[in-house]
């Protein structure tokens, strides 16, 4: 038995770095990782050369007054962004809890947005820098970054009917928010249209976070909408005139026994099922925590086997989405660790084996 075992743990490995080895499809899809945390130590200047230097040609970081710089200096290292920008820019609604950006999307106004965005990007313009893409918020269908989800509310995961539901009185204020994000996305498209560097550069949807399966509650009791769904209602608002794609987040977890066909399944039922060629699917957050204690800040080598074998898996069945030409972007997070977190793939002073294979065009 134990023998069996080793057998079928090698013909994985072998399959995970036949994938690495493979060669690349083309440059159509985006691959690119997450660059929210940058090491105390770490100057902006030399977070850019790092990235650079260990071929990374795509990070996606919010644009804030505090970011146009790293934002400059990636460009001039070669490195595009696609970069976040929230909704709530330049509001003077009130926050609805403590939660990090919880102001309502209901009560946002297009023209304090657009007088706090354009400053910014035309800093960026300025630069000569190209962005890869201008994502409008991120996870709106969860209370962290709407305020029009109650928090913690009934901890129901709320479906299209709900939203459509004029009785809902939980539901009925995000509906409400969700079209007025439509307008707000009807801004964002004006200014990006009125840019002489970034006219084409396409604008994505928030990032929506994968919150738990059809029927089930939300995975931290709070109340939040399908991913599925809030893509379902922002359709038939009619936000797809504004947008070139929709942002979505899955964190699958560390299981290098699934087979490619059934994350193919479950991916294509929870995550990508209202991707569409015309407005693709950019996966702008995935990430596989690193388990073993070896991967710690302060344990050195990494022991990175498992997420080797899941993120060949992974990469594979995005292909399958790829080919369909419903997934335009794969970008992981995150580059570098907040202490106490383990998913990142710049460790121990180099790029992980897992993160190279994530970083390997597709």
């Amino acid at each position: 038995m134990r023998t069996l075992k080793i057998i079928v743990i090698a013909c994985l490995w072998c399959g995970a770095l036949a994938a690495w080895n493979a060669p690349a499809a083309g440059d159509s899809v985006i691959v690119g990782v997450n660059a929210w945390y940058r090491p105390p130590d770490l100057s902006l200047e030399d977070m850019a050369k790092q990235l650079a230097e260990n071929g990374v040609k795509t990070i996606r970081v919010s644009l804030m007054p505090g970011s146009v710089e790293f934002i400059t200096r990636a460009w001039q290292h070669g490195v595009s962004t696609l970069a976040i920008i929230y909704p709530h820019t330049g509001s003077t609604a009130a926050k609805k809890n403590q939660l990090w950006a919880s102001l309502a999307l209901s009560e946002l106004k297009p023209p304090e947005f657009t007088a706090a965005v354009k400053p910014l990007l035309d800093q960026l313009e300025a630069s000569g820098v190209r962005l890869a893409g201008l994502e409008l918020g991120n996870e709106i269908n969860t209370s962290g970054y709407n305020g029009d989800i109650a928090a913690p509310g009934s901890g129901r995961l709320l479906e299209l009917a709900d939203l459509v539901n004029p009785n809902d009185p939980e539901a009925l204020p995000i509906a409400a928010g969700f079209r007025n994000y439509v307008r707000i996305a009807g801004a964002l498209k004006e200014l990006r249209d009125h840019s002489k560097l970034n006219q084409r550069t396409p604008i994505v949807a928030a990032g929506i976070a994968n919150i738990s399966k059809r029927g089930e509650k939300s995975f931290n009791g709070m109340l939040a909408v399908r991913l599925p769904d809030t893509i379902k209602f922002l359709h038939q608002n009619d936000l797809d005139r504004f947008v070139d794609g929709y942002g979505v987040h899955v964190y699958p977890g560390l299981d290098p026994s699934r087979s490619v066909a059934t994350r193919v399944a479950s991916l294509g039922q929870d995550i990508f099922s209202e991707c569409r060629a015309d407005k693709p699917c950019w996966l702008t957050e995935y990430g596989i925590p690193n388990a073993s204690q070896k991967g710690q800040p302060d344990h050195c080598p990494i022991d990175e086997t498992k997420r080797l074998l899941v993120i060949a898996e992974l990469r594979e069945a995005f292909r399958h989405f790829a080919s369909q030409g419903r997934l335009a972007a794969i970008i992981y997070y995150d580059w570098s660790d907040k202490p106490g977190k383990e998913a990142g793939i710049f460790r121990c002073g180099a790029l992980t084996e897992a993160g190279k294979l994530a970083l390997k065009p597709m």
